[in-house]
């Protein structure tokens, strides 16, 4: 993911996932080419590479760690 497609998502105000390595997050903030990201379900921060999330499309409930 590009920075500018990540930040269309972080100040678009919906919960949409975002998968690092299969897993879905939530992008929380955005510092240069790096992301800081709470895994759905676990509340686990992280800060992780852009490039490396990928942007599913599917809106996300909190409850549903899936995202389906």
């Amino acid at each position: 993911m590009d920075k500018k497609q990540a930040e269309e998502i972080l100040q678009s105000g919906q919960q949409v996932e975002v998968q690092y390595q299969d897993v879905p997050v939530w992008i929380e903030n955005i510092q240069g080419s790096m992301a800081d990201v709470k895994v759905i379900g676990t509340g686990k921060h992280m800060t992780v590479p852009l490039a490396e999330l990928e942007n599913t499309g599917r809106p996300v409930d909190p409850d549903n760690i899936y995202g389906l």
